[in-house]
């Protein structure tokens, strides 16, 4: 169960988010559409009950930002950098995530819906954390604490989930072709009996069916 964010009737911004971060901290209550925003490098900035649709980040840095009661829908992020920032009741509906730095971060009642491939979430921390029809392949996912997180009719192809513990989570949905992980971190996955045949090759097994009675 996961929580949604709490944004009421938020007022569309007068200015774009660079210009106000360079006078306040925080983004509080406000609405960007359509617009692109270039050049922001912020530290220890929070955005809160915010919308964002139709927005594009160039050459941006978030560092250790705190994202709260915030949607994102239809944003490009590509190679945009939030590491070890925190988010909490935040929706991605539909947005670019090519490249996009999540590392070290925390997310808390977090959905990402229909976003794209190679995002990077390594060493992060997730709690009631949903990624519905997502293209997470050749994502990084190493060092990852999941918790309560649900992967939904994503591709997770060649995904890396070095050492990241997969116990309880369901990747029956999901497509886990050449995925990337430790053994032992496999333990108490919950997969089909499909996915199980293409895991073997992990535990070193070879499946040869020409053989002679």
């Amino acid at each position: 169960r996961i929580a949604p964010p709490i944004v009421e009737e938020p007022s569309e911004s007068l200015e774009p988010l660079k210009e106000l971060f360079e006078k306040e901290e925080t983004a509080y209550r406000l609405s960007f559409t359509k617009s692109m925003e270039t050049g922001i490098y912020a530290s220890y900035r929070s955005i809160k009950e915010c919308a964002f649709s139709n927005i594009t980040f160039i050459d941006s840095a978030f560092k250790s930002a705190q994202i709260s009661d915030v949607v994102f829908r239809q944003c490009d992020f590509s190679n945009i950098s939030f590491a070890g920032s925190s988010f909490y009741r935040v929706e991605f509906i539909d947005c670019k995530l090519m490249g996009t730095n999540f590392g070290e971060s925390t997310f808390n009642h977090v959905r990402m819906i229909d976003c794209s491939r190679y995002i990077n979430l390594a060493m992060s921390k997730t709690h009631q954390m949903q990624f519905s029809r997502c293209d997470l392949q050749n994502g990084s996912l190493n060092d990852c604490r999941l918790q309560a997180t649900a992967f939904e009719h994503c591709s997770l192809i060649q995904a890396d989930f070095s050492h990241t513990r997969l116990r309880n989570i369901d990747l029956r949905t999901s497509r886990i072709n050449g995925l990337q992980i430790n053994i032992s971190d496999l333990q108490g996955a919950i997969v089909s009996s499909i996915q199980a045949m293409e895991l073997l090759p992990l535990l070193g097994v070879v499946i040869n069916d020409d053989f002679q009675q």
